[in-house]
């Protein structure tokens, strides 16, 4: 039974070291496209996050909601899409493609937006982040990743602590 709960153990170890590594990999990576490339969104597998500023799509999308979209202009009528208009990226719902030309309205706005072309259409909207204010404020917060990096690192410690000496008892 120990050498079972042993096992466990270094399995879930190495489970949530690769896990921070790979999340530290796609930061750098990250970081690298918007801030070395000179990217101004992301593009990973196809896919970008956004982070939604107004309530343009109140009732759909709320402010500081994220979306994931699925980069490419294959869009169709009621898809909710992300474009770029001059600097900004504006995410409304496709009401009317009219070969080239497509028209966009947010959910929450009272007119339709001005045409635009396909090739300004970033991508798809195929998934809403709903809620994540609470979460982006909590782990932002240095008051809560200090202690939670130190939470890690003595558990990691407490772990490889207690192995050794069971080893040593033998």
């Amino acid at each position: 039974m120990q050498k079972i709960l042993k096992k466990i153990k270094i399995v879930l170890i190495n489970f949530i070291i690769i896990m921070l590594i790979l999340i530290a990999l796609l930061v750098i990576y990250c970081f690298i496209q918007l801030n070395i490339f000179n990217k101004e969104y992301i593009n990973l597998f196809g896919f970008s996050i956004f982070q939604i500023e107004t309530g343009s799509m109140s009732k759909t999308i709320e402010i500081d909601d994220f979306i994931i979209v699925k980069l490419g202009n294959d869009v169709n009528e009621n898809d909710i899409v992300t474009y770029k208009k001059e600097n900004d990226f504006i995410t409304h719902r496709i009401i009317k493609i009219d070969n080239n030309s497509i028209i966009t309205k947010g959910d929450n706005n009272n007119q339709e937006d001005e045409p635009i072309k396909k090739e300004n259409i970033i991508g798809k909207v195929v998934f809403i982040f709903h809620d994540i204010r609470v979460w982006k404020a909590v782990f932002t917060d240095i008051k809560v990743i200090i202690p939670v990096v130190i939470t890690f690192i003595l558990l990691i410690v407490l772990l490889s602590y207690k192995e050794k000496i069971g080893e040593k008892d033998v």
